[in-house]
């Protein structure tokens, strides 16, 4: 085999190699995330932490919400300014944790309003979308119930 044939095999398992890698890694990221239908579920809102149930009717919008939401969700890429100003603690219909959801409505940063963590009860899996203000009012509703400071700029 001559010198230049066997550098362009070389080359073409490195470069199809590293590219194959690559893709086995980055692909979980793009599958559509798979979100539990809830059955309860507790909202905590402000700086307070303000504890309240949610009702069978919210309960219902979230899931409508969480159906109509399963793509574009993203890996947390860096820190948040702030814990967010609500955290929905959803559970199933045997009383299991199954997602928080952590919602950021005020002006924590001009690019963190209307954001969205979605976390595995464990942490283990963090998923992060933000969404234009239509998408997000019904979430928006459920915080809007409480009167709180919004978060400022850090």
């Amino acid at each position: 085999m001559r010198k230049e044939t066997a550098f362009l095999i070389g080359f073409l398992v490195l470069t199809i190699g590293t590219a194959s890698l690559i893709w086995m890694v980055a692909l979980p990221n793009f599958k559509p995330v798979e979100f539990p239908q809830v059955a309860s579920g507790e909202i905590e809102v402000g700086p307070m932490r303000h504890k309240r149930v949610l009702s069978a009717e919210e309960v219902k919008t979230v899931n409508t919400w969480l159906e109509e939401h399963k793509g574009g969700w993203g890996p947390l890429g860096r820190t948040p300014p702030s814990s967010g100003d609500s955290r929905i603690m959803l559970k199933d219909a045997s009383g299991k944790d199954v997602l928080a959801l952590t919602l950021w409505t005020g002006i924590s940063a001009a690019d963190w309003n209307d954001t969205v963590f979605v976390e595995a009860p464990d942490g283990s899996k963090v998923h992060t979308e933000s969404f234009s203000d239509k998408a997000f009012a019904p979430l928006r509703a459920l915080v809007d119930m409480h009167v709180f400071k919004r978060s400022a700029f850090p």
